[in-house]
């Protein structure tokens, strides 16, 4: 990437394996409740109803999951926060990427964006305690990286994709809790027709649960480049539109701060609202010394070949040697004040909330 510079992954024949792959998980689910019917009207017996059910439970785990649309008092509407959204347009439009729906505040230390609901409503998520770290600049850096998400070509971002890595996921804890019950089952000796059924049906799941991971595995192979490279795509569009210094600099944030995002819950307890100005100063107060410590320790913990992001420090570095030195979108003082008071109750009351918790957790 530091040679050649990110592009929108183009890849016909990876994006087409992603595809099929993505296809044969949809259609075990499909197949598993035509053949719930099937077996239903073929065996109208204890039997048939047992298979039946079963069916009926693997297509139900594999089914496309399209996300719920959020709400609640931590969603934010465009009548709501104006200003917001209005910055959301204005990086939308550089970037290519629609309009945002809605926007939901959350207290993890992240933000994400993404489509939820049959319609595909696209809800951008914000992270408070990433909020209320970054300075003005830096917002627009991280807005202009989640929002690249919607065209940046990650195959994983596509609902036809993400629906079928959904359901391998469900698969996948639920393999790992049929693992936790079966050293039981198998030790037990078959003293009934209900036990050995049951280890019938314990092989069965491993056995369909082994097919469906290893398709899913082949997607997780075939998608892996794309998303990486489109997580290189959405680095450098945050470069552009916000300037290398301030997604450079939200980046490192990412990788350094997470210690004292830890301690979150515990000052909530305490500062209650006010929290996320002693969350800064404590940011603020931590030596380069240490910092340089917490980016070596996460360059370490991010060198897996199997991730789909890239290391953050090889992010880092990737967006400090491009040359956008000015930004394109400039979010000034008063429209960064602007849009801290329409985020503000919100903030208030997920620092209440967080404070409430713990309280009632310690005492517990």
């Amino acid at each position: 990437m530091l040679r050649t510079g990110a592009d929108v992954p183009k890849g016909k024949v990876p994006r087409a394996l992603s595809y099929l792959f993505a296809g044969l998980i949809h259609l075990i689910a499909a197949s598993a409740l035509a053949a719930a019917g099937w077996a239903a009207v073929m065996w109208p017996n204890v039997l048939g109803v047992l298979l039946g059910a079963f069916l009926l439970f693997v297509a139900w785990l594999m089914r496309p999951r399209l996300g719920r649309v959020p709400s609640g008092p931590l969603v934010l509407t465009r009548h709501a926060a104006p200003r917001l959204y209005d910055l959301t347009d204005r990086i939308g439009a550089e970037i290519g990427a629609d309009r945002v729906d809605l926007v939901v505040v959350t207290p993890v230390f992240n933000a994400s964006f993404e489509q939820a609901g049959p319609s595909g409503r696209r809800v951008l998520t914000i992270g408070a305690p990433l909020w209320a770290l970054l300075e003005p600049q830096q917002r627009v850096a991280l807005l202009a990286h989640e929002l690249s998400h919607s065209s940046n070509g990650d195959s994983r971002h596509d609902r036809f994709t993400r629906t079928a890595l959904g359901a391998l996921a469900a698969v996948h804890r639920a393999m790992r809790g049929a693992a936790g019950g079966g050293e039981y089952v198998a030790e037990a000796v078959p003293q009934s027709v209900l036990s050995v059924l049951g280890l019938v049906l314990l092989i069965v799941m491993r056995v369909a649960g082994l097919v469906v991971r290893l398709v899913g595995l082949l997607l997780l192979v075939v998608t892996m480049r794309s998303a990486r490279q489109a997580e290189y795509v959405a680095d450098e569009r945050s470069a552009r539109i916000a300037s290398s210094a301030a997604a450079a600099a939200m980046l490192d944030l990412v990788a350094t701060a997470d210690v004292e995002v830890n301690e979150l819950a515990w000052m909530s307890s305490a500062l209650g609202p006010s929290v996320w100005e002693h969350l800064r100063e404590r940011q603020a107060a931590v030596p380069d010394s240490e910092l340089e410590r917490r980016r070596r320790i996460e360059a370490m913990a991010q060198a897996r070949l199997d991730d789909s992001h890239p290391p953050l420090p090889l992010r880092v570095e990737f967006v400090r040697s491009l040359p956008h030195d000015w930004p394109l979108i400039r979010l000034r003082d008063n429209e960064n004040e602007a849009i801290e008071a329409e985020l503000a109750p919100l903030f208030d009351r997920l620092a209440t909330e967080l404070g409430a918790t713990k309280r009632h957790d310690s005492f517990a």
